[in-house]
Parts: C-alpha cells; sequence; structure tokens
C-alpha cells in the first residue's frame, strides 16, 4: 500500500528521491574534480608555454652574443661549468674570442635557435633540449650546422644557460653530471656543405656597330 507518514513507511518514491539525491551529489562531486584537473592542466600547459617561451629568448640572447662578438652576453647565458672548466669567465672570453676571432662577421649567415625539443623538472632544476642551427659561408663554402645545446634553469625556468651537447650524453656529463636520464641527445645531424655559387661581374656592353649614313 502508499506509504503515509502515519505509517511510518517509507515509499519507493521516497526511496527514488533519496537515491537520486545521493547519486546528484556523486555526480557534483565528479564534476567538480574534472574541472579540477582541466584547470590544473591548463595551468600546466599554460606554465609549459611560458617556459618554452624563456628558453627561446634567452637562446636568442646567446646567439645574438656570438653572432655581434659580444662576449659578455654569450658568456651570461653559457653554462656556469662550462665557463668554469675553461678557467672562469675572463679565460672562456678569450678561448672563445681567440676560436672565433679570424672568422669574418659577415661569414655567418645565420646562427639562431629553432625548436625546443625537451623540457623536464629534475630535482631543484629545469632542463631542456633545444636545436641551434647555423650557416657559414667561407672558403667558397656553405655549411649548413644543426647542434642541439642543453639548458639549465635554477629559477623555475625564467632565465636560462646552455652548453652544446656534443650529441654525445657522456661529453655533456662532463660538464653536467646530474644531467636527466630523460633528456634524449639527439644524434648528430650531418653538415651539409654545398659551393658559394657567386656571380660573375657583368661584362662591359659592348657599343653598337656604327651605321654608314650616306
Amino acid at each position: 500500500m502508499p506509504a503515509t507518514r502515519k505509517t511510518g513507511i517509507l515509499s519507493p518514491f521516497r526511496f527514488y528521491t533519496f537515491d537520486t539525491m545521493k547519486q546528484n551529489r556523486f555526480f557534483c562531486r565528479l564534476l567538480l574534480i574534472l574541472v579540477l584537473l582541466v584547470t590544473l592542466d591548463a595551468n600546466a600547459q599554460f606554465d609549459s608555454s611560458f617556459v618554452k617561451s624563456q628558453i627561446t629568448k634567452c637562446a636568442d640572447s646567446l646567439a645574438y652574443g656570438f653572432r655581434n662578438r659580444n662576449w659578455e652576453v654569450f658568456a651570461r647565458y653559457s653554462n656556469p661549468a662550462m665557463i668554469g672548466s675553461l678557467g672562469g669567465k675572463e679565460e672562456f672570453i678569450r678561448t672563445i674570442a681567440s676560436m672565433f676571432g679570424d672568422i669574418s662577421p659577415d661569414a655567418w649567415k645565420l646562427y639562431k635557435p629553432g625548436l625546443v625539443l625537451q623540457v623536464i623538472k629534475s630535482g631543484a632544476d629545469l632542463q631542456c633540449m633545444i636545436e641551434m642551427n647555423s650557416i657559414i659561408e667561407t672558403d667558397g663554402k656553405r655549411i649548413t650546422s644543426k647542434s642541439h645545446l642543453i639548458g639549465q634553469s635554477w629559477d623555475g625556468g625564467v632565465f636560462w644557460t646552455f652548453f652544446d651537447s656534443q650529441n654525445n650524453r657522456e661529453a655533456a656529463r662532463q660538464i653536467k653530471p646530474d644531467l636527466s636520464e630523460s633528456i634524449v641527445i639527439p644524434a648528430k645531424v650531418p653538415d651539409k656543405v654545398d659551393p658559394v655559387n657567386r656571380p660573375s661581374p657583368l661584362k662591359p656592353e659592348e657599343p653598337a656597330p656604327k651605321r654608314n649614313n650616306k
């Protein structure tokens, strides 16, 4: 028989309502969790985008210092351990300047960062892998190269310093012994060497033959 307040018996309708309310509370909690996860994921994506933009910005500054022979700027964005391995900042600058001093700045047709291939968190720092693309013309040849730099940040990804991985993990660990196992060092991309075909100077225009006016 239908349940009434007098009988004190819960009707199927009341059971149905009670179960529905429990289900609704469950779905509301589930929805709240999903919204929270989506928000956290969106924040993580935003942070990743910010970090990658900072990597590119710092690598641009490194390349600027190199192209313009501003070795103070180049040293600022070079890995401190690498600088230390060469005897400190002043010795590092002297070494780099002597290595590239004989090459005309006009010989560098391109020296700029490429793709950020990887960013990971390892302990207290962030580590990354980024391409550096270069084109140099010398001795009648155009040499196109791609190197892979390892970056490190100690402040959450705002400021980065770099060193060349030499496409070799053992060599990279000489500079950074705590290099993460998760960092993938790409294989060396062979340099592309092309002859520089410079246009020959224009020959002077031959005068038109004189016409005989009789």
